[in-house]
């Protein structure tokens, strides 16, 4: 029973010494044990680990060391049989040539048809949106090297190299770095992370916003080809583009990894395509490699001045679609998504600008149309049909980022909990959000009717997409400083891409702002209302729970109630397997707020009468106790299953706090159950469950699921912890109550707040209404179900 008189174990109570821990029907580990459990996943906590054929490998090592059935309460110091493990859910971050090369290959070619389709079809309209007039050779080469430098400095170097080494747990975009500056390891302070988390917020949204614009540009840009092979086919582009937007908004229910595998290969024949083109028309005008020169660049800015100036707002757009490829960071991975774009994007896109260029400096005349008009005469049509499929592709990128980012914003509590669909059991990134594809499809459609063409939207084009570029760098060097502690001269010296981006960005402002830039301004103040009013709602709703609705530890359950007269530690009930579980799990066990509401609680082996639960109507101070036992009545004990969700592991839910001070009685067994998220797939249900006893019928129970495991059953969980490890619940159904929260927003409109204060509050109590935070995905019948409200007065 015992290894080295370690653990003394009570045969009544099956109470544990504190200090120890005890496994039924597994091995016997204690705090002194210098290896962790054998049966412990490998990797770090960036792999996301998935388990093949688990079961039946359990089952035959249980049967040669005896272990049948770990339901029986016998303690056993047999060493568990170790998990199999294969890589089939490898995180897309640390996907690597060295260690995965044909998973490696897979994901290059998903990434080509999915991050690099903006970048890969901007030749399609940038270059004839440069140039008002006819230009000379030089003002042809000055432009051109513009935006081969943009293409080195910018993407290659900056983001390429640089910006994809921020990443968390394998994402990107805007709320990776936000995470890694409010993390545990930055040296931000408190308001200095709030003021962070707005910031990325508002790129977040910026991009989100840049959504509705990229699949309206690329596809009519495609389309508006016909009117050079076909003028009489004008009159139906923006017919055509409309029909396409909602086919390939429809068809995001796939996922980007059956989307990947199909537009891959796609994109690559288009870049070669572009390549190849470039090529042959450099033939005839290679003075156009001279745009390799930087200073051609240069002196093409200072010549040409307030021209140049405004020029570059068109030059930009080369390079959008660069914050998607770090938005899409966590669908392929660093590895992948590089590579794809030094091998096989960046050489395409180069060589065919400058194939451009060539084709302008011979003809000025062909400036209105000059990707077309390089295209020899007998593969017109054969380009413009592959045209229009690369620009439906393109619009992917920014797509999939939003999926992205708006996956991240739920995680980290910035944003409005929508469903959230994972479409790969391979990769936890593959994800589809229902409702962010549909708000974007309104908002592409609406765009799309209201500019007719290209060139109208290239006017509002880019301004969200420079301002997210100025953002990220910004958080990036913080990035740098606070939370990788880099050197300050080495934070200054990436400053020099900060001072390009605000240069460009005041360019832009300049030129595109009043001609339509206002519209996707528009757009994102519009996302960024929703997205401010949940974060700003929920740390104003968590800071009212924590004053108002007490809570208290769980192990105090048994001496509250006069079951024992002692301080009481928790048996651990729970399997071999520790899952690593993924970010969007909120545990409040190690934050701020739990170290607030430890100062609250008595950690002393009193015991603790119910009245010193603190509720709207009655407070009542934890300091005098032995008083408050006298005038509160007794506990009523009525039979049945008392399930309460909580998102702690240590301490009860006010929800019980409040049903318990109301009415003063609870059910004959507690149990308070915490619903998990593993980064794997999905988990077997003899591994679902870690169970905690708490003294007599007092359990904490975590219940692990898969991502990919949408129904969550509440009754199974129960009847898997009366199967797995007989604990004493009931078959039958109708004994069982479910205990949920209903949080009711009043915005206080009394007192110093303003309404610059109370707006947000106004729309965040909307907000709960329609999505009261609860998981949508769970089935507990409603007679079965209570639910408690709590009135906050915010």
């Amino acid at each position: 029973m015992t290894s080295e008189g370690k653990n003394s174990v009570d045969s009544n109570e099956g109470l544990v010494v504190p200090g120890h821990t005890v496994r039924f029907s597994e091995a016997v580990y204690t705090d002194d044990d210098s290896s962790p459990p054998p049966t412990r996943l490998d990797g770090d906590g960036d792999i996301t680990s998935s388990v093949k054929n688990q079961s039946n490998q359990r089952m035959r090592t249980r049967r040669q060391s005896g272990i049948l059935k770990r339901r029986v309460n016998t303690i056993t110091t047999a060493d568990a049989p170790p998990i199999i493990l294969s890589d089939e859910g490898l995180k897309a971050g640390r996907v690597s040539p060295f260690l995965n090369f044909p998973l490696f290959l897979t994901m290059t070619i998903r990434s080509i048809g999915i991050v690099f389709g903006d970048i890969g079809t901007s030749p399609l309209y940038v270059v004839k949106t440069i140039f008002d007039d006819a230009p000379t050779e030089k003002e042809v080469i000055g432009a051109i090297s513009l935006i081969v430098w943009s293409l080195i400095v910018v993407v290659s170097l900056k983001y390429a190299i640089f910006i994809l080494m921020a990443d968390n747990r394998g994402e990107g975009g805007p709320f990776a770095l936000c995470s890694l500056l409010t993390g545990p390891i930055s040296n931000l302070r408190y308001r200095t992370k709030q003021f962070v988390s707005v910031i990325s917020i508002i790129a977040a949204c910026l991009l989100i916003g840049d959504g509705a614009l990229t699949p309206a540009v690329s596809i009519l840009s495609a389309f508006e080809g016909l009117v050079v092979a076909k003028p009489s086919l004008a009159p139906w582009t923006v017919r055509i583009s409309v029909i396409i937007i909602i086919i390939l908004f429809l068809f995001q229910r796939w996922g980007s990894s059956r989307l990947g595998i199909f537009f891959g290969p796609i994109m690559i024949l288009w870049f070669i395509l572009l390549a190849t083109i470039g090529i042959w028309r450099i033939t005839y005008k290679p003075s156009i490699l001279r745009a390799f020169n930087p200073w051609e660049a240069l002196h093409y800015l200072i010549r040409e001045d307030k021209t140049g100036f405004y020029q570059i707002g068109s030059i930009f757009l080369s390079v959008t679609g660069l914050e998607a490829m770090y938005a899409d960071l966590g669908h392929f991975g660093r590895w992948p998504v590089r590579f794809s774009w030094f091998a096989v994007v960046f050489p395409a896109v180069l060589l065919n600008y400058l194939g451009q260029g060539a084709v302008i400096i011979l003809n000025p005349a062909f400036i209105d149309n000059p990707f077309y008009h390089a295209v020899p005469h007998w593969a017109l049509w054969p380009v413009l049909v592959f045209s229009v499929i690369a620009a439906t592709i393109a619009s992917q990128a920014i797509i999939t980022g939003s999926f992205s980012l708006v996956s991240q914003a739920i995680a980290i509590g910035f944003c409005v909990p929508f469903p959230v669909i994972h479409t790969s059991r391979s990769i936890i990134s593959h994800i589809y959000v229902p409702a962010i594809n549909y708000f974007l499809l309104a908002l592409t459609l609406a765009v799309t009717i209201g500019f007719q063409t290209s060139d109208n939207i290239t006017d509002a084009y880019g301004v969200t997409v420079c301002s997210v570029m100025v953002l990220t760098t910004i958080l990036y060097m913080m990035v740098m400083r606070y939370t990788w502690l880099k050197p300050i001269w080495l934070v200054v010296l990436f400053g020099i891409f900060l001072i390009i981006d605000l240069y460009t960005f005041a360019a832009i402002c300049t030129t595109k702002i009043p001609s339509g830039g206002w519209v996707a301004i528009i757009i994102a103040c519009g996302i960024f209302i929703v997205s401010f009013s949940w974060y700003y709602g929920n740390i104003r709703l968590q800071y009212y729970l924590s004053q108002h609705c007490k809570t208290n530890l769980i192990e105090n359950l048994p001496a509250r109630f006069g079951l024992q007269d002692s301080y009481h530690a928790a048996n651990n009930i729970d399997n071999e397997t520790e899952f690593n579980e993924s970010p969007d799990d909120d545990d409040d066990d190690d934050d701020e707020e739990d170290q607030r509401k430890s100062k609250r609680l008595n950690d002393d082996s009193k015991k603790i009468s119910v009245s010193t639960i603190e509720n709207q109507s009655s407070v009542v101070s934890i300091e005098n106790v032995e008083e408050n036992r006298l005038i509160e009545p007794d506990v009523t004990i009525t039979p049945g299953v008392g399930c309460f969700l909580t998102t702690s592991k240590k301490y009860t839910p006010y929800v019980f706090e409040n049903f318990l001070c109301r009415m003063h009685a609870h059910q004959e067994i507690l149990v308070f159950l915490k619903l998990d998220c593993a980064r794997m797939p999905s988990v077997d249900d003899d591994q679902r469950l870690i169970i905690r006893a708490y003294g007599k019928n007092i359990y904490h129970i975590s219940a692990i699921f898969g991502y990919t495991e949408t129904n969550i059953n509440l009754f199974n969980i129960l009847h898997l912890a009366r199967q797995y490890y007989d604990v004493p619940i009931s078959a039958n159904e109708s004994s069982m109550t479910f205990f949920l929260p209903d949080e009711t927003i009043h915005v206080n409109t009394h007192g110093w707040k303003t309404w610059l204060r109370r707006w947000p509050l106004y729309a965040y109590s909307i907000l709960k209404t329609l999505y009261p935070g609860m998981p949508l995905n769970f089935k507990a019948m409603p007679q079965n179900t209570i639910k408690v409200g709590t009135l906050a007065d915010l």
